[in-house]
Order: C-alpha cells, then sequence, then structure tokens
C-alpha cells in the first residue's frame, strides 16, 4: 500500500473509514481523528493543475464512465500543453511530473522533477516527488537522497506539522529504509512520521509490519491495533494482524482478523460463528464490537446489541461498542 501525497492518491488520512464514527481509544498514541486532506500548501499554480483533474473526473461520472474517457489521460495533455506554454516554469514542471507519477510513467516523471530542479534547485515538492518516483523504479538510494534533502529543508523550521511533505518524507525514508533491511533506522523515520500526525493509520500500518521484520512482535501488535481503533475498515492490517497472531500463538485474535475480513468481503453470516468463538475465547471487548458489527449487517439487531452490551461490560471504554449501542437504543 502507498502513499501519493502530491497526486492525489492516498494521503494522511487516507485510510479514514466513512461508517464509523470512532475507535476503541486504547493506546497512548491516540490523538484527534485525522484530517481531510487540504491542497493549500500546492501553490496557486499546481491547485489549478489539480481541479483540471478534479473537473475530468467529475465530467466523465457525469458522461456515464466511458472506457473511451480517461480523465487522468486528460488532464496529462492539459497540463503538457500549459508546460509548452511557459517551459520555464517549475510549478508547471512539477505539475506534470505530478500527473505522470499518477499515472506511473515514472520516466517521465523524473525527467520533469528534473527540468523543475535545473529552473528552482531549491523546489521541496520536486526533491519530494523525485523521492517518490526513484523509490517506484527501485532506485533507493536516490529515492533516500532526495527524500533526505526535503528533511534537512525543513530542520529548524516552525510549525513542522503543517508541512504533510515533511511528514510524507519520513514516511517513505522509512519504507526505503526498511527495503534496505535497515529496520531500525526505518521504525526511527516512522516514528518521525508520527510525531507529526500521530492518527495517520498508514504510518501506524507501516510501523507495525516493520516492527514485525524486526522480531518486535508484542511492538507490531499494538500498532496494529492502534491503527485500525482509527480505521476499523483497514483491510490490509487485518492481513497483517491475522498473520502475526498466527506467528505468535495467539488463535483467537487470528480468528477475529480472518472474521473481519469475511464481513469486509460481504460475508458477515459466515463470520458471526468465527467472532463468537474468538469473542468467547479471547474475552476481548474488541472482539465483542466486531461481533455486534457483523450481527448487524445480518439484520439481527437484538444479538447486536447484546454482544455491544457485553463489550462495554468488559471494558466499558470500548468507545466503538458503546457508541453502536446508543445508536441502536436509540432505534437506529
Amino acid at each position: 500500500m502507498s502513499r501519493r501525497i502530491l497526486t492525489g492518491e492516498s494521503g494522511p488520512g487516507d485510510h479514514e473509514s466513512g461508517e464509523f464514527s470512532g475507535g476503541s481509544m486504547s493506546s497512548q498514541h491516540m490523538a484527534a481523528p485525522p484530517n481531510r486532506f487540504k491542497l493549500s500548501f500546492l501553490g496557486p499554480v499546481a491547485i489549478g493543475i489539480v481541479l483540471i483533474v478534479a473537473a475530468f473526473i467529475v465530467a466523465a461520472i457525469f458522461t456515464g464512465g466511458s472506457s473511451k474517457s480517461d480523465p487522468l489521460k486528460a488532464a496529462i495533455s492539459k497540463a503538457e500543453e500549459q508546460v509548452r506554454n511557459d517551459p520555464n516554469s517549475a510549478e508547471l514542471r512539477v505539475a506534470v511530473a505530478d500527473a505522470y507519477l499518477k499515472a506511473k510513467r515514472y520516466d517521465d516523471a523524473l525527467a520533469q522533477y528534473h527540468e523543475a530542479l535545473n529552473i528552482d534547485p531549491n523546489r521541496e515538492d520536486a526533491l519530494y516527488g523525485l523521492g517518490i518516483a526513484e523509490k517506484e523504479k527501485g532506485d533507493l538510494n536516490a529515492a533516500g537522497a532526495a527524500l533526505q534533502a526535503v528533511i534537512q529543508m525543513n530542520a529548524g523550521k516552525e510549525n513542522l506539522g503543517l508541512n504533510p511533505r515533511l511528514q510524507g518524507a519520513h514516511f517513505y525514508m522509512g519504507q526505503v529504509l526498511r527495503e534496505q533491511g535497515r529496520y531500525d533506522d526505518a521504525i526511527n523515520e516512522f516514528r518521525k512520521a508520527l510525531a507529526l500526525n500521530r492518527s495517520d493509520a498508514d504510518t501506524l500500518f507501516e510501523l507495525a509490519k516493520t516492527f514485525a521484520l524486526n522480531g518486535s512482535n508484542d511492538d507490531a501488535s499494538q500498532a496494529f491495533d492502534v491503527a485500525l481503533a482509527f480505521v476499523p475498515d483497514f483491510r490490509e492490517a487485518y492481513v497483517e494482524v491475522e498473520k502475526l497472531a498466527t506467528t505468535m500463538g495467539d488463535q483467537a485474535k487470528a480468528d477475529y482478523a480472518r472474521a473481519m475480513l469475511m464481513v469486509l468481503d460481504g460475508k458477515p453470516k459466515d463470520a458471526v460463528p468465527v467472532l463468537q468463538q474468538a469473542a468467547q475465547n479471547g474475552g476481548n471487548a474488541h472482539y465483542y464490537w466486531a461481533l455486534g458489527w457483523a450481527l448487524e449487517k445480518t439484520d439481527d439487531k437484538p444479538g447486536a446489541m447484546a454482544a455491544y452490551q457485553k463489550a462495554v461490560d468488559i471494558n466499558p471504554g470500548e468507545q466503538m461498542a458503546a457508541e453502536s449501542l446508543r445508536r441502536l437504543q436509540a432505534g437506529g
């Protein structure tokens, strides 16, 4: 799973769930829920490119999403035209490079990022995109150098949490270091990213995977739990939780994760007996919340209320269960 902070793919808070209003706040690392991504830091010209992309996408939706319509391709053509009209604009070069990056045209993206840096060697957005493109191409050393340059540019600055690129640079640097087998260094980078946004489920997920690779299974398990507290329908996290729990010999947790994947795959009836067994064996309030959620999916509201009540009885701080119980009691 990758994030694309500048190119319109996943970014900070990308794994926010639209179905859940809260999580079980079981960790000291919990903070306010992720904020929706803002465009102000991109600059006026780049914002214009983003809005062009959005306009083409909306047009495609209202024309039925024809296979002949390719909004990204159309947006790239528009961005290329703007570069031809103003080839000395570093901002336009970065904007078209970002579009190429989103289209996975990595060589084209790299060429335009380099052109932007030839015009303005201090463009943080060009270095940032360059680092991501190099990483996607597999040149980890070049990626690390570009991302480290972004990090160094922000050294000593105030309000670092307001710069999503800095968080992203630490995030991607963590991935680069992990791919190089430097797990301790990767963990430090993910922790630095979390220091800028403690509620970013993507970073928590990557940190957890790195803990597991480094043999720190307990830390990995906790980090996965916190990620899922923020984003309870984070499918990739359940896949990893099932594998890790199996490795650790925690069958109840492995069954819980497997059952949650069933629910997410649209098979709540199959998940219910698995979750019932996991909840009984594990005695875990969160497993009872999961059981209640699955029962709701089968339209068994009395059963769901009983499961939510059991979760709250075990742990009054199980927020999702408490909120779900109140909702059903109110006729929701």
